[in-house]
């Protein structure tokens, strides 16, 4: 950028752009500029107002400090005075230009930037020469160069002939607002720390209020939110940030500038937003209290999703294996499983908060994009898996045998885990009304997502809490029996499907050779456990030992790292790849966009596409000139997906939304996708 505008000022002064007219104008193809003077000659002072005073053709434009989206500031290069040090440039108050999605800031017609010039020797001339490097846009941009001067004798000063046009283009210099009537009256970070809120009052009648913030390089901060009063004399406004990824920007410590502005007048206030208080998430009582109503039911409805159905083997398990036994161990160890989900919640929760705090965005199932999650619950379903199949049934470490048995196990440790690992492979799917109460709980405080993630937890925990309280629906089964030796296998064998998933999983987020290593280490596990049956003594010890070397070969940081570099995100070959700017550029074009946020982790996405969008007329209305179906592969971590989601109110998948000119906004459709939502959702975006 600095040699472009480097080149364009040599190319124009070498060329001779103009000469100077008989008002000190020097005329330039679409622009003009020249040097004015407030006093006639030096004040007493030695301190002499001066004004670039350029004008513009009709349509075209030129930019300010902060330019915004494109262009360059103007600059004024003074190095040819004599007998004058200038000081910077002001700047008056600038307009918002807006096309599509680019917003920059800058001027229109005419625009005088006020210079002090300070005069070390009043006894001499006062030379002032200078060229100034300014861009023009319309439907094109050029770059201009104008070289100007303006030379004052010494004497007695008197006002000038431009005094009170200086004077006009002063009194729009952004300042404290006491001259222009503004008042920022408070200025405070959103809840989530990525953005910033701002109260204002006026003296005046308000008629197009705006504010501009200048942060560090890396921010990029959206349009203002304006809400302007009834009595038009205050209005309250909200800026988003995020970075050049499109991923939320943390403002917390940050040094930043606000311009507020309303036509000609204009205020600027710099923040320190380490001494900003955060906006709290103002909510009433009966309507958190929904919420977590909402919140409660989505658990209960979470035992029923996909991703929770593998978990079915292990309920099963814990209450046949109660057959006989008395109400109150029943009632202990089904309270167990409960803590152990309310306990996996509260993590969760503590998790959010703390990442939170630290500027980091999280979402709901998330951990599913860490290959060392991934490889190591494939390890420890594997274990369940080959437990129920009588691979081992030795006595293992005491370390190891309250996990291998989990849903199995005599100990209250064991229900505990099995609540434990409910809750981890509950994760990955959003069901209907957890969305919803996930998205508020992680846009407000920490009170708000413990209380939430603590009724989900209930919710989920329901029917563990039901066999507590009702003892007799787990003693009236069947006392165990070789009945049992069957059914275990076969839930074993459901487990074992799990596994198969996972290794898919890793497929997807880490590539396919570290889904073949974990594959080869599992295997080799199963052999090590298989072969400690028939050693004597510590045989079980010997087999464990081997599994254990087996786990931290496969969550070796080489293994991992050298793996992920064959993973990619494949788009299937009907949706294109989704960005929110190429669904912009279609929704502008009159299409109507499909948006499908998807992963291979998220078991309710698949199910969604094998019975929805898998539909013949679903396809065909999909395939259909002008509509544009588009995905985002969620598979693999990616904050530019999870902003678009929080953008929503949502941190969860599956997650689907249709634009088009009948819902510019989008109409968001419910987790569960079926042939009439999707196909009605694209017959209302059509308009």
């Amino acid at each position: 950028m600095r040699f472009f505008r480097s080149f364009a000022v040599a190319i124009a002064l070498v060329a001779g752009v103009s000469a100077q007219a008989d008002e000190g104008w020097t005329d330039l193809d679409l622009s003009s500029a020249r040097l004015i003077a407030a006093q006639t000659a030096a004040p007493a002072d030695g301190l002499l107002q001066v004004g670039v005073d350029i004008r513009l053709n009709d349509g075209w434009k030129t930019y300010w400090r902060s330019p915004g989206d494109a262009g360059y500031p103007v600059t004024v290069d003074w190095s040819g005075s004599d007998n004058a040090e200038p000081t910077p440039m002001q700047w008056p108050a600038p307009h918002r230009f807006s096309l599509f999605d680019l917003d920059t800031f800058g001027y229109g017609d005419r625009v005088v930037f006020p210079v002090n010039v300070h005069v070390p020797d009043l006894t001499q001339p006062v030379h002032l020469n200078a060229v100034v490097d300014y861009l023009l846009c319309k439907e094109i941009c050029v770059p201009q160069a104008a070289k100007v001067s303006l030379n004052l004798k010494p004497g007695t000063p008197t006002a000038g002939s431009d005094a009170q046009l200086i004077d006009l283009y002063q009194s729009q210099v952004p300042s404290d607002g006491s001259k222009s009537g503004l008042s920022l009256d408070d200025a405070t970070l959103t809840d989530t720390g990525n953005g910033i809120a701002v109260r204002v009052t006026s003296v005046f009648p308000l008629t197009s209020p705006d504010v501009i913030v200048e942060g560090p390089d890396e921010i990029l901060f959206s349009r203002p939110t304006i809400n302007l009063q009834e009595d038009g004399l205050s209005f309250t406004a909200t800026l988003r940030a995020e970075t050049f990824e499109g991923t939320p920007a943390d403002l917390a410590g940050k040094d930043l500038t606000l311009t507020i502005v309303d036509g000609t007048r204009g205020l600027e206030a710099q923040l320190d937003t380490s001494l900003l208080a955060r906006a709290p998430a103002s909510i009433s009582v009966s309507a958190f209290l929904g919420f977590v109503g909402i919140a409660f039911v989505g658990g209960m409805i979470l035992n029923l999703m996909p991703c929770v159905l593998p978990v079915l083997s292990i309920k099963l398990l814990s209450v046949v294996s109660h057959g006989g036994h008395s109400p109150a161990r029943v009632r202990l160890s089904f309270l167990a499983s409960a803590m152990g989900i309310l306990a996996s919640f509260w993590i969760l929760a503590l998790g959010a908060v703390a990442l939170r705090s630290v500027g980091v965005a999280v979402g709901w199932g998330i951990q599913f994009q860490n290959p060392y999650f991934l490889v190591f619950m494939a390890f420890i379903v594997t274990v369940f898996a080959y437990n129920l199949l009588g691979m081992f049934e030795i006595p293992l470490p005491q370390w190891m045998s309250g996990t291998a048995q989990i849903g199995n196990s005599d100990t209250l440790k064991g229900h505990f885990l099995t609540g434990v690992f409910a809750t981890l492979l509950a994760t990955p799917c959003s069901a209907p009304f957890v969305g919803t109460a996930i998205g508020f709980a992680l846009s407000s405080g920490t009170f708000e997502i413990l209380t939430i993630f603590t009724a989900l937890g209930l919710g989920l925990a329901a029917p563990f809490l039901l066999v507590a309280g009702f003892p007799r629906l787990a003693t009236s089964m069947p006392k165990p029996g070789k009945w049992m030796l069957t059914m275990k296998k076969a839930l074993g064998l459901a487990l074992a499907a799990t596994t198969v998933w996972l290794l898919f999983v890793i497929a997807g987020v880490s590539g396919q050779i570290l889904a073949i290593v974990v594959s080869a280490g599992l295997v080799v596990m199963g052999a090590a456990l298989w072969a400690g049956r028939s050693v004597e003594g510590q045989g079980g010890a010997i087999g464990a030992t081997l599994a254990i070397i087996a786990l931290a070969l496969m969550l070796s940081p080489s293994v991992i790292t050298s793996s992920q570099a064959d993973a990619s995100s494949v788009v299937t070959a009907e949706f294109g790849v989704f960005t929110e700017a190429e669904r912009d550029r279609l929704v502008a074009a009159g299409k109507v966009v499909f948006v499908d946020v998807t992963a291979d982790w998220c078991i309710t996405c698949q199910v969604n596409k094998r019975v929805a969008l898998s539909d013949g007329d679903v396809r065909a209305a999909l395939e259909a000139e002008g509509v544009a179906p588009l995905q985002a592969d969620w598979t693999q971590r990616d904050d530019s997906i999870l902003f678009y989601l929080t953008s929503h109110g949502r941190y969860g998948i599956p997650f689907n939304v249709v634009y088009g000119p009948g819902a510019p906004d989008g109409i968001v459709l419910p987790e569960l996708l079926t042939r009439r939502t999707v196909l009605d959702a694209l017959r209302q975006a059509q308009g």
